[in-house]
């Protein structure tokens, strides 16, 4: 038994299994050239609203993937590849409230 397997068995969970995305949350795409180059290139060339629109969980597939709606464009992501889109208006009102006077 491996030592992974051995964790398992006690019950020990992973990081993956509790930052979890939802169906309906909004999202954004975290892929840099450094992180990956290979998926970077390919996204950044024949699909490259996944960069400039946050998109929206439409299914949540095994294994830590899910199906994101990017502006009409279905896309199998995984959870590593995904961060929660903050959005301007929630980025402007969060530093405004933040700011000392």
């Amino acid at each position: 038994m491996t030592h992974f397997e051995e964790m398992e068995a006690l019950g020990q969970v992973t990081i993956f299994d509790v930052l979890n995305f939802a169906v309906g949350d909004r999202v954004r795409v975290i892929i840099t050239q450094e992180s990956d180059d290979e998926a970077y290139t390919c996204l950044k060339a024949y699909h490259p609203r996944v960069f400039e629109n946050p998109g929206k969980i439409v299914e949540v597939l095994p294994k830590n993937q899910y199906r994101v709606n990017f502006a009409g464009e279905l896309h199998i992501m995984r959870l590593q590849e995904l961060q929660f889109d903050q959005g301007e208006e929630n980025f402007k009102r969060e530093f405004k409230t933040n700011i000392r006077k």
